[in-house]
């Protein structure tokens, strides 16, 4: 009986939207296949989906039983739980269509991202790698005014915040408060930028509701500022309204 084809994928962007990459590492008969690639304008999303994309178009060019691993719960219960497609759908059109040449199994599996999955890991790193590529927002020699913001068009001081679930370091301008980059996670950045960490999503999730029920419409952009404690007294303070 031959062993099922091993695929791993994973997508990444620098900023939501911003540059992007994407990549596929596929394990089949000893040896390992690396796809890779990337735009200069997309979504997290687009990127996790492409991943897939581009591994299925592979594995339709090679036959076979396979197991396909990835860390996006709603890409993976889009395929096979049925969950709504309200985005993205030329590249969803893609995927049906991809899906339609290949007449061998596929098992979907989910994988925690950013934890001790060695391949998880690994198209991790391809996928950073390559949305880096596109990115041409670069830290200046001056550490003074270490980052250029294309808002302000000049070189500014930038903050450092941690999103402790993505293990990422956002830089935002001090001067106007746009989003510049995000940036190396060196042990430096990291003492910096864990001084304000990054509210969840389930924070922000929350706190959409709360807007909504306020009649307030949420700025998603401004809502990814917000550090926990920030978010945590919003919360808070509404449900003090509600008892």
């Amino acid at each position: 009986m031959n062993k099922p084809i091993i695929i791993y994928t994973d997508g990444s962007s620098r900023g939501n939207p911003g540059p992007g990459g994407y990549g596929a590492i596929i394990r089949h008969d000893g040896k390992e296949v690396v796809l890779r690639g990337g735009e200069p304008d997309t979504t997290n999303n687009r990127m996790e989906m492409k991943a897939i994309l581009e591994a299925l178009k592979w594995l339709a060019d090679n036959p076979g039983d396979a197991e396909i691993y990835s860390d996006s719960s709603l890409v993976l219960n889009s395929i096979t739980k049925g969950w709504k497609r309200k985005k993205n759908i030329d590249i969803w059109e893609e995927i049906d269509k991809a899906l339609a040449q290949i007449d061998t199994k596929i098992e979907w599996n989910w994988v925690k991202g950013h934890a001790n999955n060695e391949y998880n890991n690994k198209v991790d790193k391809i996928a950073v790698d390559e949305a880096m590529k596109f990115d041409k927002i670069e830290p200046t020699k001056n550490l003074g005014d270490g980052y250029y913001c294309k808002k302000c068009n000049a070189n500014r001081s930038g903050r450092l915040s941690y999103n402790a679930e993505a293990n990422m370091i956002r830089v935002d301008c001090e001067h106007c408060d746009n989003y510049i980059m995000f940036a190396e996670r060196t042990p430096k950045n990291l003492r910096e930028a864990k001084n304000r960490i990054l509210a969840t999503k389930k924070q922000i999730e929350a706190i959409k509701l709360i807007k909504e029920d306020q009649g307030e419409k949420a700025n998603e952009k401004e809502l990814k500022k917000l550090t926990k404690k920030e978010a945590s007294n919003i919360i808070n303070s509404a449900q003090t309204l509600w008892d």
